[in-house]
């Protein structure tokens, strides 16, 4: 039995012995309240002593709603688990249509001189906010929260939304001791039940339900000793391997009635395709028209065109940092306001590339923030990209990032498929979003080794593709001083001097890098004799894969292939006594490759290096391979060149 079954039986079995014990809002124990740890996770801040989830329908005078009744109660260990006070509800709404909380309430519990004392939070602690175009937002702290608090609260979700359940999520940062999740569906409502992370079984029944009179499907959840979701480096987004379960509504068969919901991803792009944001609005040019005329009048070339429509709407609009596949302002009040989401600047993007004759149709995607689609769904894409053919070359954009390029978008769209929309010529499919390209980046050493272990030098470096986009990112509005002083720490407290950078401010070409630097500690000095690691400060020190086995993939977000050329002088009066061995590494199926290569002439070692990753994500199975690649990189880079006096 595999360890993901064994664990998901376990958590099944023992949970359905403790079902019954239902746990009273407002009613802890001072066994709660003395805990001082979680006796399965000592590392835990806090952890979720208990909690409820019942999602059903009512119908009221003709209207059907879903309400969702949460209850949850928290133990609070350290300060670290302070977070843990503050609780966000978000609630989705389209148009005037919207999603609301009720009824809720908060307690915090502490214990003084041996007495339970409960200080309930009041309602103007409660704040409801805009949260972004598709959602409202309810926030709250409870109050008077210490080392050892039990804090708990309850509230309810009207949902007018009833085909869209949301995610019942059974693992979360902090451990869950016991929880309870119950959903009703009336009899002949078919739901796809597609579980995440480690498989919880559910206990279905048919009962009765008087709030509807009619048969409901009941499933119930029961979770005890849920561990906490680790954080791993290089993790595309952890919320895709959560414990949980989402719902898909398949079909509806009632006496006399039979509507299929079950869909294809072309029925998800025809059904995009056939809103007015996508049927109407790209054709609408009156807005932008003479302004393209003037850009394009002179050019006849139609890449150069694409290229100078792109770097005029980055230009020209400024992304506000919402996601969305429609429209939040439309074509003529983004060109108006300067600014728009995701939506209003690509499809601006795509209406004036057909403007300008060029073949652009936008593709719909979900960002890695939004997880991944598992069935065919319009809510689960959150995001629209420019598309463009050329001579059968395709070309990827997306606007809102302004140092991103053709085929070089932001890493957060490298999440999955796309679904084509192109409505002239009736194609509406899936397509694959072109994977990043490989970054090629180079790093030159220049080092003059001192007799008392100091060295002085020169470094350059130059970065292309997403390597390039990462670094302008960070590099932007920085302030020098700090933005060098973090760097020298970086690079094992070396002093720099004469820092320059090339083509930082431009999305196109590679960037470059340069300075000086001078080391207190170059290399150690023992019984006469200099210990030096070949790499100096750009050696990897540390291996970022620690764990015994991943549950997950592994993405790097781009391939890549780091390529150093050191020279290393050697002090006068001196000789190479040992010089490590030349090697290469390499992973199974052409995943990856490191080579080291050590030249020696009479007063200089030259090393030569190239760390290649020629796959952005690497399924967890191949982790161990992966693990042990790193670990022989390190130990390798770690080997010491040793110079003795002649």
């Amino acid at each position: 039995m595999s360890k993901k079954i064994w664990i998901a039986a376990f958590l099944f079995t023992v949970c359905l012995s403790t079902k019954a014990q239902e746990i009273k809002f407002g009613k802890v124990t001072k066994e709660e309240l003395s805990e001082t740890e979680y006796l399965n996770d000592k590392s835990a801040s806090a952890v979720i002593l208990y909690k409820h989830r019942n999602t059903y329908l009512v119908s009221n005078n003709g209207t059907t709603q879903s309400i969702t009744e949460i209850h949850e109660r928290i133990k609070i260990y350290d300060k670290e688990g302070f977070e843990y006070a503050t609780e966000e509800i978000n609630l989705f709404k389209s148009g005037t249509t919207k999603e609301e909380v009720r009824k809720i309430k908060a307690l915090t519990h502490n214990l003084e001189d041996g007495n339970i004392v409960t200080i309930q939070m009041e309602k103007d602690a409660i704040f409801k906010t805009e949260a972004s175009y598709n959602y409202n937002q309810v926030k709250f702290t409870l109050p008077n929260v210490q080392v050892g608090s039990v804090i708990e609260f309850s509230y309810n979700v009207v949902s007018p939304f009833i085909w869209n359940i949301d995610e019942f999520r059974f693992q979360y940062d902090i451990p869950v001791k016991r929880m309870k999740a119950e959903i009703r569906t009336p009899k002949g409502f078919k739901f796809n039940k597609t579980p995440k992370g480690e498989f919880v079984f559910p206990k279905t029944e048919m009962r009765r339900d008087n709030r509807l009179g009619m048969e409901v499907e009941v499933s119930e959840y029961f979770i005890n000793n849920m561990p906490a979701m680790k954080a791993e480096s290089y993790v595309d987004n952890i919320d895709n391997y959560r414990s949980g379960v989402t719902f898909e509504l398949v079909s509806v068969q009632l006496p006399g009635y039979f509507k299929s919901y079950s869909q294809t991803w072309a029925d998800v792009a025809k059904t995009i395709g056939n809103s007015d944001d996508y049927k109407k609005e790209l054709d609408k040019t009156r807005s932008f028209d003479d302004e393209i005329d003037a850009l394009i009048n002179s050019k006849s070339d139609k890449m150069e065109k694409i290229q100078t429509i792109f770097e005029y709407v980055k230009d020209s609009i400024t992304w506000n940092g919402v996601d969305g596949k429609y429209f939040q302002y439309g074509l003529k009040k983004t060109l108006k306001e300067k600014k728009g989401n995701a939506a209003d600047i690509n499809l601006l993007l795509v209406a004036m590339l057909r403007y300008a004759g060029i073949d652009a149709n936008p593709v719909i995607i979900s960002t890695k923030d939004n997880l991944i689609p598992i069935f065919p769904t319009i809510d689960r894409l959150n995001y629209v990209l420019a598309y463009a053919v050329v001579d059968e070359e395709q070309y990827f954009m997306d606007a809102t990032e302004e140092f991103s390029d053709l085929n070089v978008l932001p890493i957060k769209d490298y999440n999955w498929n796309g679904i084509l929309i192109n409505n002239n010529k009736m194609v509406w499919k899936q397509i694959d979003v072109m994977s990043p390209g490989k970054s090629s980046n180079i790093y030159a050493l220049d080092i003059m080794l001192n007799e008392d272990g100091s060295c002085e030098g020169s470094c350059k470096s130059r970065l292309d593709r997403h390597s390039a986009l990462s670094f302008r990112k960070s590099f932007k509005d920085q302030d020098m001083d700090a933005y060098l002083t973090k760097m020298e720490s970086q690079y094992s407290d070396i002093e720099i001097d004469d820092y320059q950078v090339k083509n930082a401010d431009s999305y196109k070409g590679p960037v470059s890098q340069s300075f000086k630097f001078y080391d207190d500690y170059g290399a150690d000095v023992i019984d006469g004799k200099l210990y030096v690691k070949p790499l100096s400060f750009l050696t990897m020190e540390e291996n970022p894969f620690k764990t015994e086995e991943r549950e997950y993939p592994i993405d790097f977000g781009h391939p890549f292939k780091d390529n150093y050329m050191v020279n290393i002088s050697i002090p006068e009066g001196y000789k190479a006594e040992y010089v490590p061995e030349s090697t290469s590494i390499n992973l199974p199926d052409k995943m990856g490759t490191f080579k080291y290569l050590v030249a020696q002439a009479a007063d200089k070692i030259t090393v030569r290096a190239s760390f290649e990753m020629n796959k952005a994500k690497i399924a967890s199975l191949s982790y161990p391979y992966l693990k042990e690649f790193f670990k022989q990189v390190i130990a390798k880079e770690s080997e010491q060149l040793i110079l003795s006096k002649i």
